[in-house]
């Protein structure tokens, strides 16, 4: 499923412990073109690149998106923004760490526990509370609560093909047919 392939990729960097370069030198930044640059944005749309749904995202380029405000703005003039409460897996959750009016983070949901928190995994943000949220130095899977949601969005994923019928019930099936005839 696509949304498994998603969540995959984000996992892969969050075991394999990725940690940025000085400056914010990272792989995410060097394939988005845009490296040295805060690159939470750029780690989400990574993670769609390695899923192969890069054009479900594509809010900034074919490539999808590195800057948080154009990424919610774009979900939102799509309409595919649903209640903090309601996300689920391969959601992209927006946050808002400080007063202004920008989205300051961003990740991908890999659990909603729906009595207000979620288990994110972020890209450019700090292991445990103590450093910069919305630009730290590594991948982490992060345990947020719904008060630092600013929007939550929902990609459209591909519906998923049909199971492809085994070869005993594809002979069932002609058999009845058969008979009915």
């Amino acid at each position: 499923m696509s949304v498994q392939k998603v969540l995959a990729a984000a996992k892969a960097e969050v075991d394999a412990k990725f940690r940025e370069g000085a400056n914010n030198d990272t792989k995410f930044g060097k394939w988005f073109g845009m490296n040295n640059q805060p690159w939470c944005a750029m780690y989400v749309s990574w993670c769609f690149k390695e899923a192969g749904l890069s054009e479900i995202i594509a809010a900034q380029s074919k490539k999808g998106f590195a800057s948080c405000d154009i990424g919610l703005k774009w979900f939102a003039k799509k309409g595919q923004l649903v209640p903090t409460g309601q996300a689920q897996e391969g959601d992209i959750a927006f946050f808002q760490f400080d007063d202004d009016a920008q989205a300051d983070h961003v990740g991908i949901v890999a659990k909603n526990d729906g009595k207000g928190t979620l288990w994110v995994y972020e890209g450019n943000t700090s292991g445990d509370t103590k450093g910069s949220q919305s630009n730290g130095d590594g991948a982490f899977l992060k345990k947020r609560p719904y008060k630092l949601i600013m929007g939550i969005a929902r990609p459209a994923y591909p519906a998923s093909a049909p199971a492809a019928k085994s070869a005993d019930e594809a002979r069932a099936n002609h058999s009845a047919k058969s008979k009915k005839a």
